[in-house]
C-alpha cells in the first residue's frame, strides 16, 4: 500500500469516526486531492447529522468531479430541507457538469420545496435557487433559456436578474439575444438596460460588442457609463475614439468611466498613436481625479513606450498635483528632464511622505548623479518619516547599481573634492556617520519642583533641589517602582495590533498578580503559572520592540538595503555590525547577509559571519536566535549543524520551527567541508539529522510536528533509505490521528511528498 493510498484511507476513517471538526477537514482534503476511492465514503456524510460537514461533503464531491456522486447529490437536493446544503449541492452539480441533473435545478429554480428550511427571517430557498441558476449557466442548459428570462420580470420572485443575465449568455446564443434585447428595449427602466450592458461584457460576440457601442447614446447616465466600462472589458479597442467623446459628456459618472474605460484599453494595448492623444486630453484636464486616474494608468505604458515630449511637458506641468502617482510616472518614464521637480518634492518637508517617498525612488530610477541628487538623498535619509528614509536609501543603491555621474558634474570636478560614490553614503549611515540633526529648541527639562527660582542653576544644584523636595514630599505620596514612558521625539512606535493590544494589557495584570511563595501542589494550577511566565517573557519583548529610536532606525534601514549588492566592503561591514549595541541593526544585519548568502554563496568572506551568527543562536534574543539560524542555512557551512540541532530543543517553538527549517535546507544545500575549507570538527550526515527530526514529531506543538514531517520528507527523498523511510511515515500517520483536523490536512500535504518513493513498494 501506498503512502498516497494509506493517506486516503485514514482522512475517509476520520470522516466517519473523527469529530465535527475532524470530518470537515477531512472532506475538504478529500476533495482537494480528488481521489475517487473516497466518493463512496463522502456521499454517506451527505446526510451527516452536523451540517457543516454535509457541506463540505457536497463541495468536495464537487472537487472531485466524479459521476458516480450524481444520483447521490440530486437525491439530496430535492429532499434534504437545509438550504445550506441544497445550495452547495448545486454548486457540485454545476461543476461535475451532470446533464441528467438539469431537469432537478431547472425545478428547484421554479419551484420551493416545502419541507424547505427558514433561516430566520431569511428564505434559504433563495440561495438554493440563485447557485442552480448559476449551475444552469455552468452546464449550458439550452431548454431553461425560456423559464430563466420568464423568472426575470417574475415579481413573486426574488430579485435575480443580474445571475439570471449572466446564466443566459453564458448558455447559447438565444440567451444572449434576449439580453440583448433588454438593453435596447427603451421603455424598459434603465436599471434593467444598465443590467444587460454589464452581462454582455461576459461575450466576446460582435453582436454584444456592438450593441455596447450603441448604448453609449443611451439616455440615461448610469447606462452609457455601464456600457463603457463592458466594452473596455471585452477589449474593444475599435470603440475608443468614440469613448473619448464620452471624456466631454455633461455627466459626471459618464466622464469618470469613460476614463476608467481609456484607461483600461491602454494597459491591454499599450501607447499607440490613438492614446497619445487621448493621455494628451486627460493631461490637461482641469479635474485632478481624471488626471489621478492616468497616472496610475500609465505607469505600465511607459515601460515600454516613453511618453513623447509633448505629453511629457504636459506631465511636468501637472506635478503641482503632488501626487504620488505623478512622481512614480516621472520616474518610469526615464526623462531626466523631470529630476529638478523631483529633487524640489523630494526635499520639500511639508509634503506628504507617500509623495516624497516616490519622488525619492524617481530619483533612483533616472540614474543620473551629481551633488545636488546625493545631498538631497543624504539628507531625506534623516528625515523624520520612515517612507522617506527607506526610500532614500533605496534610491542610493539604485543609483550605485546603475547610476551615471552627469557630464556637468564631471566637468565641475577640480580633483580636490570627488563625488562620494552612493554606497559610501549608505554605509556611512550603517556606521552611524549620518545623524538626525537635533531640533532648534531643546525640550523642556520636567523636574518634580514646580517653581523654579533659578532658571541658569546648573544641573547639579536642580538635581539637589529636586531630592530636597522629594525629601520634604508628603508621606502619603509615592512614587512608582518604574516611571512612566515618554516617547521621545524622533521615536518611531511600530503599529500594534488589537489583538497584541489585549493580549499586552492581559500580560500586564498578569505580572502585577506575582506568585505565591508556596509550592502549589495543584497541577491545574502550576500549569496556569507556567502559562504566566511564558506570557512575561512575550510581554518583555513587546515592551523592548515597542520603541525604535529613528537613529537606530536609519543603521537597520541602511542594512536592510545593503542586502541588494554582493560588494566585498559591504560584507565586511555587515559583519561588523552582528556586534553592534543595537538589537534591531544586529538583526537586519544577520537577515542581510543570509540574503547575500542566499543570492551569492560562493562569497568567499560568508565565514566570517559564522562564529558570531552561531553565538547569537544561543545567546540572543528570540527574533536574534530565528534570524541567526535562517542566516546559517543559507551560508551553507556545516559547522552550524550541530549548534541548530541543539536549537531542536529550544523552550520556544518558534525556534524550534526555524531550526528545523534552517537544518533540512543546511544538510540538502551545505558545501562540501573540505573543497570550502570550513573547520567542521564534527559533522552530522543527513540521516542523524532526520532522526533528530523524528524526535521533533512528539513534539507538543502542532507548528514542530507539522515543520518535522515536512523536514523529513525533504531529507529522506534523495536519501533512498526505504526502510527508515517508512518508519517515519508510519510514525507520521500514527501522529496525524491523535491530532487536530486542521494538523491532518497539513500533515497530509507533506506526505503526498513521500509518495514517490514509496510508490512501488
Amino acid at each position: 500500500m501506498t503512502t498516497y493510498k494509506e493517506t486516503v484511507d485514514t482522512l475517509c476513517q476520520l470522516l466517519q469516526s473523527g469529530d465535527e471538526a475532524d470530518r470537515c477537514y477531512a472532506a475538504r482534503t478529500l476533495g482537494l486531492l480528488k481521489d475517487t476511492a473516497s466518493v463512496e465514503t463522502l456521499i454517506e456524510r451527505l446526510k451527516d447529522e452536523d451540517l457543516d460537514v454535509a457541506i463540505d461533503a457536497a463541495e468536495a464531491l464537487g472537487n472531485i468531479g466524479s459521476s458516480e456522486a450524481i444520483p447521490a447529490l440530486i437525491e439530496s437536493l430535492e429532499n434534504d430541507p437545509s438550504g445550506e446544503v441544497c445550495t452547495m449541492i448545486a454548486t457540485a452539480l454545476g461543476r461535475i457538469g451532470a446533464a441528467e441533473a438539469v431537469d432537478p435545478l431547472l425545478k428547484i429554480c421554479l419551484e420551493r420545496p416545502e419541507d424547505m428550511e427558514w433561516d430566520d427571517d431569511w428564505d434559504t430557498w433563495w440561495d438554493v435557487q440563485k447557485a442552480a441558476v448559476t449551475a444552469l449557466g455552468s452546464l449550458r442548459a439550452e431548454k431553461a433559456v425560456d423559464s430563466l428570462a420568464a423568472l426575470i420580470d417574475d415579481e413573486t420572485q426574488q430579485d435575480m436578474e443580474p445571475t439570471l443575465l449572466n446564466t443566459l449568455i453564458r448558455i447559447s446564443d438565444t440567451g444572449e439575444s434576449l439580453v440583448i434585447g433588454r438593453l435596447q428595449n427603451q421603455d424598459s427602466l434603465p436599471i434593467h438596460r444598465r443590467r444587460a450592458a454589464h452581462a454582455l461584457a461576459l461575450s466576446s460576440s460582435g453582436n454584444a460588442t456592438r450593441a455596447l457601442g450603441r448604448a453609449l447614446t443611451d439616455p440615461a447616465p448610469d447606462v452609457r457609463a455601464e456600457a463603457a466600462l463592458s466594452l473596455a472589458r471585452q477589449n474593444a479597442t475599435s470603440y475608443l475614439s468614440a469613448l473619448t467623446l464620452l471624456l466631454r459628456d455633461p455627466d459626471g459618472e459618464v466622464r469618470h468611466a469613460a476614463i476608467k474605460a481609456i484607461t483600461e484599453l491602454a494597459r491591454n494595448s499599450g501607447s499607440t498613436p490613438e492614446m497619445e492623444d487621448v493621455f494628451q486630453t486627460m493631461l490637461t484636464d482641469p479635474d485632478p481625479g481624471v488626471r489621478a486616474i492616468l497616472y496610475n494608468v500609465l505607469l505600465p505604458v511607459v515601460g515600454s513606450s516613453a511618453l513623447s515630449e509633448q505629453n511629457f511637458q504636459a506631465m511636468l506641468a501637472c506635478t503641482s498635483d503632488s501626487h504620488a502617482d505623478a512622481c512614480a510616472l516621472l520616474g518610469a518614464n526615464g526623462n531626466p528632464g523631470a529630476l529638478d521637480k523631483l529633487l524640489q518634492i523630494a526635499a520639500d518637508s511639508s509634503a506628504h511622505p507617500m509623495v516624497r517617498r516616490e519622488a525619492a525612488t524617481a530619483i533612483g530610477k533616472l540614474g543620473r548623479i551629481d551633488s545636488r541628487v546625493l545631498d538631497t538623498l543624504e539628507q531625506a535619509i534623516t528625515d523624520q518619516q520612515q517612507v522617506v528614509r527607506l526610500a532614500a536609501l533605496a534610491a542610493l543603491m539604485e543609483l550605485e547599481k546603475t547610476g551615471q555621474v552627469t557630464p556637468e558634474e564631471q566637468e565641475q570636478e577640480d580633483g580636490t573634492t570627488p563625488l562620494p560614490h552612493p554606497l559610501d553614503i549608505i554605509l556611512g549611515a550603517l556606521q552611524g556617520e549620518i545623524t538626525i540633526p537635533q531640533p532648534a529648541t531643546p525640550p523642556v527639562e520636567v523636574t518634580l519642583d514646580t517653581q523654579v527660582d533659578n532658571p541658569e542653576a546648573d544641573q547639579e544644584s536642580r538635581a539637589a533641589e529636586n531630592e530636597e523636595a522629594v525629601e520634604n514630599a508628603a508621606p502619603e505620596l509615592e512614587l512608582p517602582e518604574t516611571p512612566a514612558e515618554i516617547v521621545a521625539e524622533g521615536d518611531v512606535a511600530p503599529a500594534m495590533s488589537t489583538l497584541d493590544a489585549i493580549a499586552m494589557a492581559n500580560v500586564e495584570t498578569m505580572m502585577k498578580t506575582g506568585h505565591p511563595e508556596k509550592e502549589i501542589q495543584d497541577e491545574i494550577t502550576q500549569e496556569y503559572l507556567e502559562i504566566v511566565e511564558d506570557n512575561k517573557e512575550l510581554m518583555q519583548r513587546m515592551r523592548s520592540n515597542r520603541k525604535i529610536d529613528a537613529q537606530e532606525d536609519i543603521r537597520r534601514l541602511a542594512a536592510h538595503i545593503l542586502a541588494e549588492t554582493d560588494r566585498a566592503e559591504v560584507l565586511q561591514t555587515l559583519i561588523q555590525a552582528l556586534n553592534d549595541d543595537a538589537a534591531i541593526v544586529r538583526r537586519e544585519a544577520a537577515a542581510s547577509i543570509g540574503l547575500l548568502a542566499q543570492r551569492n554563496p560562493q562569497m568567499e568572506a560568508l565565514s566570517d559571519a559564522v562564529g558570531t551568527l552561531i553565538t547569537q543562536l544561543a545567546i540572543g534574543d528570540l527574533d536574534q536566535k530565528i534570524t541567526s539560524a535562517r542566516a546559517l542555512s543559507h551560508i551553507g557551512n556545516r559547522t552550524a549543524l550541530i549548534p541548530l540541532t541543539e536549537a531542536l530543543t529550544a523552550p520556544e517553538f518558534t525556534l524550534r520551527v526555524a531550526a528545523i527549517e534552517a537544518l533540512v535546507h543546511l544538510s540538502l544545500n551545505s558545501q562540501d567541508p573540505a573543497k570550502a575549507d570550513h573547520m567542521v570538527v564534527r559533522d552530522v550526515p543527513p540521516l542523524s539529522i532526520a532522526r533528530k527530526l523524528m524526535e521533533r514529531l512528539e513534539d507538543k506543538e502542532m507548528a514542530v510536528r507539522v515543520a518535522a514531517a515536512r523536514g523529513l520528507a525533504e531529507i529522506l527523498q534523495p536519501l533512498q533509505e526505504e526502510s527508515f523511510t517508512r518508519k517515519a511515515v508510519e510514525k507520521i500517520i500514527d501522529g496525524v490521528t491523535l491530532g487536530t483536523g486542521e494538523e491532518a490536512r497539513l500533515i497530509g500535504r507533506a506526505l503526498r511528498r513521500f509518495d514517490t518513493d514509496l510508490a512501488n513498494s
